[in-house]
């Protein structure tokens, strides 16, 4: 008999408290049952669905040990099986999935199922099912109703493809922060951590290096043919920094051809012997841009690229000196370069990226709204700008590194998309896969071992709080949106460039690929992200 099998029941809720505290939520009494019958201590635990497509769901937890927590309330991995169990009815679910290879980072793919079709569903480890990290904000699991059942099962529904013809994939990444070593920090003016930061296991490769280099090979294999990386490469722009962060990036090809980046607030012009070998910033004395050198060299850090007959823009969101905590702005040449762009060809589908978010409902949401999101007197110009441009679709952003999709107030066809944070939990990228009808966006978790481990290492994040933040719920993370892109072309189609304006896009509406609504905002999850924009007080996460 193991030493687990001799809690107390006080013990044993002392352990349940810790799972709490990172917040996850956890069935007691199958717990209980499971220390009762002289069961191994693993727990399945952290149950999110994570992808919904319209043919696939991918489904992810952890195994853990309570009775060693960390000074974070982690559990110590406890290698389990993994097994899913799934149905169009609680009555007619049946074993789908089951590898016997012990792993405390599981990772299910369900393939060929019907669009538009409900599914339950019942994760298992040890005989125990998973449960989920929250039932608050963020609908890990998909269900779209209240309460959820703590041990399941759990629902989804598959949406329906976008119209058309399938015509080629775009990788949505932001926030890699090469050069960084600890995740997750928040400081006072003193430098005191609030609360610790989370930093990598001894022995293994830095934290962001790790999640760096499964971005090219992942995204290949699911089929991108072009990376959109929306700022914040690296950590504090160090030359070495940024020639790390293009070695990763280059793995996938050829920047300006097969990826294309902009700047965020941390790949600003800096002083300092780390960044004194690159090049002087004009009217900037002591400043050297390390960014600008290694992706732009002497040229303009915003731009326009053509791809499948899209236009492309790539917008420098922080254009300026400063010290990255404040909003993000556009400089004068940089305007008259997107004003006179996207007064050109306005009917042509237009994608634009860069790294500040621009709508207003996403600063009232965001963890500082006062200067966190792009200056607000340039952010209602540019949906203006997009108003007046009716092909542009789709706003790719970053910084907040979260999963979140909003809507402006005066651009309303078009999409603002927030990616999550390529370094840290949950780790991953969203991929745009583009149709003749509309085109959809869907999150995907890194899948390699070593990103799965530093994913659930760094879950727990500003005093557990990230995961109501940053996961986003079903809606946020995976979307369809029907809309005329006909006039797009896929890379078979690839001939001379087309140089005649597009056929006017015919917007409806977005629908969303999870089950039902999103969750309404109880006070519970008021309260928590208060508490989160509280405590995620890093102006430059």
């Amino acid at each position: 008999m193991t030493a687990c099998c001799h809690l107390s029941r006080r013990e044993f809720l002392r352990w349940a408290a810790l799972v709490g505290a990172t917040p996850l939520l956890a069935s007691l009494a199958d717990q209980e049952r499971a220390y009762a019958q002289g069961a191994a201590v693993a727990l399945p635990i952290s149950l999110e669905l994570v992808t919904l497509t319209e043919t696939t769901a991918i489904i992810t937890w952890f195994t853990g040990d309570p009775t060693r927590p960390d000074t974070f309330g982690r559990l110590a991995p406890a290698p389990a099986d993994t097994e899913v169990l799934l149905g169009t009815s609680p009555a007619t679910m049946q074993v789908v999935h089951h590898d016997a290879t012990p792993t405390p980072y599981h990772y299910v793919e369900l393939t060929g199922l019907e669009p538009g079709q409900t599914y339950f569903y019942v994760a298992r480890s040890g005989g125990l099912p998973a449960t989920p990290s929250t039932t608050a904000y963020g609908n890990p699991v998909g269900t779209s109703t209240l309460p959820l059942p703590v041990s399941g099962p759990y629902l989804f529904q598959t949406p329906e493809p976008p119209p058309g013809r399938h015509l080629f994939t775009i990788a949505l990444g932001a926030d890699m922060h090469l050069g960084e070593t600890v995740a997750g920090l928040a400081t006072t003016q003193a430098g005191v951590e609030i609360p610790p930061g989370i930093r990598q296991l001894p022995g293994r490769p830095p934290y962001a290096e790790v999640m760096a280099g499964a971005l090219a090979p992942e995204v290949r294999a699911r089929g991108a043919q072009l990376v959109l990386i929306a700022g914040d490469v690296t950590s504090e722009a160090a030359a070495i920094d940024a020639a790390h962060a293009k070695t990763y990036l280059d793995r996938f090809g050829a920047h300006g051809r097969d990826y294309l980046v902009a700047r965020g607030n941390h790949d600003r012009p800096h002083t300092g012997a780390k960044t004194a070998s690159c090049r002087t910033v004009r009217n900037a004395p002591g400043y050297h841009d390390c960014f600008g050198d290694t992706f732009f060299g002497a040229g303009p850090t915003w731009f326009a690229h053509e791809a499948f007959g899209m236009r492309i823009l790539g917008l420098d969101t922080y254009d300026k000196i400063g010290n990255g905590g404040d909003n993000g702005v556009l400089s004068d040449p940089q305007w008259a370069f997107v004003r006179e762009e996207l007064g050109r060809d306005k009917d042509q589908p237009t994608l634009v990226f860069g790294h500040h978010p621009v709508t207003v409902e996403s600063t009232l949401i965001n963890i500082n709204p006062v200067r966190f999101d792009l200056a607000p007197q340039q952010a209602r110009q540019l949906e203006e700008l997009y108003v007046a441009t009716p092909g542009v679709f789709l706003h790719h952003a970053g910084h907040t590194h979260r999963n979140k999709q909003t809507r402006g107030l005066t651009a309303t066809d078009v999409v603002f998309q927030e990616v999550s944070a390529v370094k840290e939990y949950p780790g991953g990228y969203t991929l745009l896969r583009v149709f003749t009808g509309g085109y959809a966006l869907n999150f995907y978790k890194f899948r390699s071992a070593l990103a799965q481990e530093w994913s659930e290492r760094s879950r727990p994040e500003y005093a557990g709080l990230a995961p109501y933040y940053t996961f986003g719920n079903v809606n946020d993370r995976n979307s369809v949106v029907v809309r005329d892109l006909s006039g797009l072309r896929s890379t078979r189609d690839q001939v001379a460039p087309v140089t005649t304006a597009r056929p006017a896009a015919q917007v409806l509406p977005v629908t969303g690929a999870g089950a039902g609504p999103a969750l309404a905002a109880g006070a519970a999850a008021l309260a928590i992200g208060a508490a989160a924009r509280r405590l995620i007080s890093d102006p430059c996460p």
